[in-house]
Order: structure tokens, then C-alpha cells, then sequence
């Protein structure tokens, strides 16, 4: 499914304390004012793409997602998922839509999970063979077999959430919205979670688009990334392309024998930190002789060499401490 935002505007009202005047008066009052979650974001995301929607808190990630699941309605511009207006179309849409979000449950609190999964078996009309096999290789797959007769509200967060990402995914939507979904959670969880997102890439190859803090999580399952920053995209493109923003930066880190004397770096390189065992340089690609790391090898003093490029989330911190 492919989805299109157009000079996408959205306003929220709100009621808050004055900032002026007596305590008494700030407790008691409120003024109205509007808060521009979105202001004229355009994107589009094609059919089987997987896209990673990053931002800080309340940068307006959520308020796409809600505005793509036909939640909310833009206060200007246009949103079109197969060209329909998702808002107006919402039920005909939820056949083929998964949404999970980390503040928003789609099971039943109160009933057991195979309880709540077959009754969305009932609200997809999903045939109970087909039904079965996807059933039981996604608890097979994301481990919560054992909790199938509990109640929602027993479990932990990492389970709870494992459990809505199988009852998102039984009606194998064609288009997945995930807002946050392994906040909070441990590695094992993570992992699992990240596994399956992974391989239905690879078998269904649904349309998807993923908010998330955690950019290991982004890498693992996104090829394309789109940054967001106070309501308007500051960053569209390729993981790789976004690495090369970096400006090609590398950092050779050397471990040595306390207070050893390494030899001259040339001059392109910059001293980074030093400690008594650990020497680091910072250099552009490429222009690193090779004839260097060879006898940085051979040196009965040195213990290890790495070189190392700059972390996704350090081209990242860069872009918005220069959009700052």
C-alpha cells in the first residue's frame, strides 16, 4: 500500500495555566492556545517500502501515525493511503492496516490473549485453518505460548507487547504502522520482536512505516530513514546516505603497552583522547596509509587496532545540534 502526505498541517487546541499573574489566578485559570504538531510535511512512502520515522519527543511522529491510520484528520493539506482518504474510509482500510503503538492496546484487558486473538479472528473473518497457521507460528516465534491463558493486564510490558504485535500481524496487513513498539522492553524482547519484523519483510513484504527512539531497532528492519524535528521532515533518505553525512570521519583507536611511543600519524589525522593504554586518532577516509597499520600490527607493544566509523546516532546528535 503506498502512502502519501501532501503540505500536511495539523493543530491541536489546548488549555494550559496562564503565565503571568497570581498563584491563585494561575491554578484556577486557563487560556486556550494551539500547539502545530505538523506544519507542511510532505512524504511518501511506496508499496513494500520499509521506512524508519525518527524525532525527539513531540516532534509530531505519533500525530503521522494517527493521521495515517485515519485517527485524525489533517487541519490542512492532503493524506492518501492507495489513494483514499484513510478518515473516511477507516473501516474499509482496517482490513488491510496493523497499527501498534506502545500507548495503545488492541487487546482486551480483561480476557485471556487466545481469547482476545480469536475474537479478532471473528472481526477479520479470517478462515480458522489460515488462522491457525499464523497463530501458531507467531506465538510460536515471539515465545508467549505460555501465556495464552493469561489476562492482558497480568502480564509484563515485554510480553503484553509481544502478545499486541501477534494480534496485530494475524490478518497479515498489507500496510503496518508501529509507533514505538519495543520501548521499554529488554533485549530478549527486542530481539524477538526485531526477528519477526525481519522475515515478514522478507515473506509478505507489507508497506511500513516505524517510529522509534532506538535506531538499532531502525538499522535492523529500515532501509530508508525520515527525520522529523518540530513538525517539519528534516531528513529524507538512505541509512547509508545518512552515515555519509558523517563527512566520512573515522576513528583509529590503538591499544598499547602503558606509555608506549607509537609512530608519527600523518598529517591529515588529529589527536582524539589519550589514556595510558588507549590512543585514538581521528582522520578522514581514506587517507590512512596502509603502510601504518601494518606496522601498528607488527608492534609487539600494541595490543589492538580498530577502526571505527561514526554511530548512526552521532551523524544523527550532529544534524540536530546544527538545525539547533
Amino acid at each position: 500500500m503506498r502512502v502519501h502526505l501532501e503540505s500536511v498541517h495539523r493543530s491541536y487546541r489546548v488549555r494550559r495555566a496562564p503565565e503571568t499573574g497570581g498563584r491563585l489566578a494561575r491554578l484556577l485559570r486557563r487560556v486556550s492556545g494551539e500547539v502545530e504538531a505538523l506544519r507542511g510535511v510532505d512524504l511518501q512512502v511506496d508499496e513494500g517500502e520499509a521506512v524508519g520515522y525518527i524525532g525527539l519527543n513531540g516532534a509530531g511522529k505519533s500525530t503521522t501515525m494517527k493521521l495515517v491510520a485515519g485517527i485524525l484528520t489533517p487541519t490542512s493539506g492532503r493524506v492518501t493511503v492507495d489513494g483514499r482518504d484513510p478518515h473516511k474510509e477507516r473501516r474499509r482500510l482496517s482490513a488491510e492496516l496493523g497499527y501498534l503503538a506502545a500507548q495503545r492496546a488492541s487487546l482486551w484487558w480483561d480476557l485471556p490473549v487466545k481469547d482476545s486473538y480469536e475474537l479478532l479472528r471473528r472481526v477479520y473473518d479470517i478462515e480458522p485453518a489460515l488462522f491457525r497457521r499464523r497463530h501458531d507460528r507467531l506465538v510460536d516465534r515471539l515465545g508467549i505460548g505460555r501465556h495464552l491463558g493469561t489476562p492482558v493486564r497480568e502480564l509484563s510490558l515485554g510480553n503484553r507487547t509481544r502478545a499486541e504485535l501477534v494480534g496485530t500481524l494475524l490478518h497479515a496487513p498489507r500496510l503496518l504502522l508501529l509507533d514505538e513498539p519495543t520501548i521499554g522492553l529488554d533485549i530478549f524482547a527486542r530481539e524477538a520482536i526485531c526477528d519477526v519484523l525481519r522475515d515478514l519483510r522478507q515473506d509478505t513484504a507489507p508497506t511500513l512505516l516505524m517510529a522509534s527512539h532506538d535506531l538499532r531497532d531502525v538499522e535492523a528492519i529500515c532501509d530508508r530513514i525520515v527525520m522529523i524535528d518540530g513538525g517539519r521532515l528534516v531528513y529524507d533518505g538512505k541509512i547509508d546516505e545518512l552515515r555519509a553525512l558523517g563527512g566520512g570521519r573515522r576513528t583509529l583507536v590503538i591499544h598499547h603497552a602503558p606509555g608506549h611511543r607509537l609512530p608519527p600519524l600523518p598529517g591529515p589525522a588529529r589527536s582524539g583522547e589519550r589514556t595510558s593504554t588507549v590512543t585514538t586518532y581521528v582522520f578522514a577516509q581514506g587517507e590512512l596509509p596502509g603502510g601504518l597499520l601494518t606496522e601498528l600490527f607488527a608492534d609487539p607493544q600494541v595490543d589492538d587496532v580498530q577502526i571505527e566509523a561514526p554511530s548512526l546516532e552521532t551523524v544523527i546528535k550532529g544534524l540536530y545540534l546544527e538545525g539547533a
